[in-house]
């Protein structure tokens, strides 16, 4: 029985949406998750693990969930 591994793409965009979840969650630092996932984004991008579209899906909607979390609308 053979089991594939995920691709790059796949665990990218894996970690992208668990700093979503990181960001939403009262108990984290919405400052610090949004910095360590725009690191990521950026690393991925610079990779090519994800492409432009993606980046700037991600990176939008980690500023509008995160302007949430401060109470400002994004």
């Amino acid at each position: 029985m053979t089991h594939s591994q995920p691709s790059q793409h796949d665990l990218a965009v894996g970690m992208l949406e668990s700093y979503i979840a990181r960001v939403i969650d009262p108990e984290c630092s919405p400052v610090a998750v949004k910095a360590s996932a725009n690191t990521a984004i950026l690393i991925f991008r610079t990779l090519g693990v994800i492409d432009a579209a993606e980046d700037i899906h991600y990176t939008e909607r980690l500023h509008r969930i995160y302007e949430r979390r401060q109470g400002r609308e994004a």
